[in-house]
């Protein structure tokens, strides 16, 4: 009863955080959190950290609500997670977050949200080190296996890192494991409740965060079948955002004008109309099931504008628009296209190159089917 009630007021204290940093949340197939057969592996998609308070909605709307493990990785019971991971490039964070490791709050926070860990890196990046790591996986799979046996149910990030280009990354085999370890030595059906999670990010303010849950299921085939099963279900649930199209927009007129030896001016008034072309064209498609999920507000004239606006302050900011140095016309902005098409490794790309790794999540819906339609507004322009 003690530990329940402390996760309960941890799990507040990140409502209470979301509310703080300006999310936005909107929760999207709430009746499938509901009678759901107990124990379930919870199963969202990891872009960052951010949005993990967000997630306490997914919590509070699940009915009844279950006693369950978080897996996560190793590092979060190391003793120094809040340094190592928020507190690069400023010395003040740093020290700030060093102190708070050491008064082992985060230790006991984790602890009492009964959080395992998994080791990272991959054994598929390890290839020195691949049966060590095995065994060892193995092993913390079993005591998860264990836990959900005995009735806890499980969250679980199945791509496993928050690394990549955009889009949905490899599904890793833990979800599989759990799910099939379980029903060989207890014969329980384990239910995996697929959730794909979106962030409008590169909108300046606050940000909307799209919770799209999916229909629990049980699954028993092979591991492979599994992870492209699960796979398909979270890419089903993709909600599109507008930093997707305006970046994706962004980045195909850089990749038409590459090399072009006249800077590129980019017109607000031209983009916001471009905008609501384009959202029209998706909406559409979203309607004939072409698409996936779709943030239906970006309907709204006043709306679309509202990110639109947002957006380009965004890009000013951080540099991917540039004010037009002579002329004095307002509305008219330098498109920096070295940054738009900057190219990084999978572990920097999201931080150093958030454009790109927005329009690589729409375009990971459908490449060809996408950069047809935008390719007709440009060559209409």
């Amino acid at each position: 009863m003690i530990r329940r009630a402390l996760r309960e007021f941890i799990i507040y204290c990140f409502h209470v955080a979301s509310i703080i940093m300006r999310q936005h949340p909107h929760l999207k197939g709430r009746e499938n959190l509901r009678s759901i057969p107990s124990p379930y592996i919870v199963s969202p998609t990891h872009d960052s950290y951010y949005e993990i308070p967000s997630l306490s909605r997914v919590y509070y709307s699940l009915k009844p609500r279950p006693d369950f493990v978080v897996l996560a990785k190793e590092d979060f019971l190391s003793g120094c997670y809040l340094a190592r991971n928020f507190g690069k490039g400023n010395l003040i964070l740093k020290c700030l977050f060093t102190l708070l490791d050491k008064t082992a709050l985060p230790f006991i926070i984790f602890k009492i949200m009964r959080l395992t860990t998994i080791h990272r890196p991959f054994i598929d990046a390890c290839a020195g080190r691949r049966d060590e790591l095995r065994s060892e996986i193995g092993g913390q799979i079993d005591r998860a296996r264990e836990s959900i046996s005995k009735g806890l149910s499980t969250l679980i990030f199945p791509e496993g890192t928050t690394w990549g280009f955009g889009g949905l990354k490899k599904i890793r085999s833990a979800v599989y494991q759990l799910v099939d370890n379980t029903y060989r030595s207890a014969r329980r059906k384990v239910h995996v409740i697929p959730i794909n999670v979106k962030v409008d990010r590169l909108v300046k303010g606050g940000k909307d965060i799209f919770i799209n849950v999916g229909r629990p299921v049980f699954l028993r085939c092979s591991k492979e079948e599994f992870n492209e099963r699960l796979g398909a279900m979270l890419r089903q649930l993709h909600t599109i955002t507008f930093s997707q199209i305006a970046s994706c927009y962004l980045r195909r007129l850089a990749e038409r004008h590459r090399g072009a030896r006249e800077g590129l001016v980019l017109a607000r008034d031209r983009f916001a109309s471009a905008m609501e072309r384009i959202t029209r064209e998706i909406g559409e498609m979203v309607r004939r099931n072409a698409l996936p999920g779709f943030d239906m507000a970006l309907l709204n004239r006043d709306y679309l504008l509202k990110k639109a606006n947002g957006f380009i302050k965004y890009c000013v900011k951080n540099r991917y628009l540039r004010p037009p140095v002579s002329g004095g016309k307002s509305g008219l902005f330098h498109l920096d296209i070295e940054s738009v098409l900057g190219s990084y490794s999978d572990r920097e790309y999201r931080k150093r190159n958030p454009i790109g790794f927005h329009a690589n999540e729409l375009l990971s819906l459908g490449e060809a089917g996408i950069l047809n339609l935008f390719d007709a507004h440009l060559d209409a322009q």
